[in-house]
């Protein structure tokens, strides 16, 4: 069985309380089901008050095959924003609407490149879809 989670957008205490509602406990820092996983439909960044510790949420389980998580819109948008054109400027232009919309993240990003820098490299390698038969 899979259950499927989307449009978490930085609220980890929420992302938390759903799993532990759905009975996943967390087991040597990564939550884990005995028989469930999650499919985690995109949308960890942007907006909510704790975008670093829902990333490490997820990542955790990915990394521990607790879960499938896929690129979201707002990931693809951070990539845009972040990587530059060859002619110059960036895939995603830095409009101010655009800045706002990606401005909780570089927020809560401040001070911390490295690991921003990592997570995007993570987005890079999250699937579009998930198909089984």
């Amino acid at each position: 069985m899979i259950d499927l989670i989307g449009d978490i957008h930085g609220h980890a205490d929420k992302l938390e309380e759903l799993l532990l509602k759905l009975g996943y406990a967390k087991i040597n820092g990564s939550y884990s089901h005995p028989d469930r996983k999650v499919l985690f439909v995109g949308d960890y960044i942007d907006r909510g008050p704790k975008i670093r510790e829902t990333l490490k949420i997820v990542k955790a389980m990915v990394e521990n095959d607790n879960a499938i998580a896929l690129m979201g819109n707002h990931e693809y948008n951070a990539l845009c924003f972040h990587f530059q054109e060859t002619e110059g400027g960036h895939l995603r232009k830095h409009l101010i609407k655009n800045i706002i919309q990606h401005y909780e993240t570089l927020k809560q990003f401040q001070n911390k490149q490295r690991e921003y820098e990592e997570y995007l490299d993570w987005f890079k390698t999250l699937p579009l879809y998930y198909e089984t038969d």
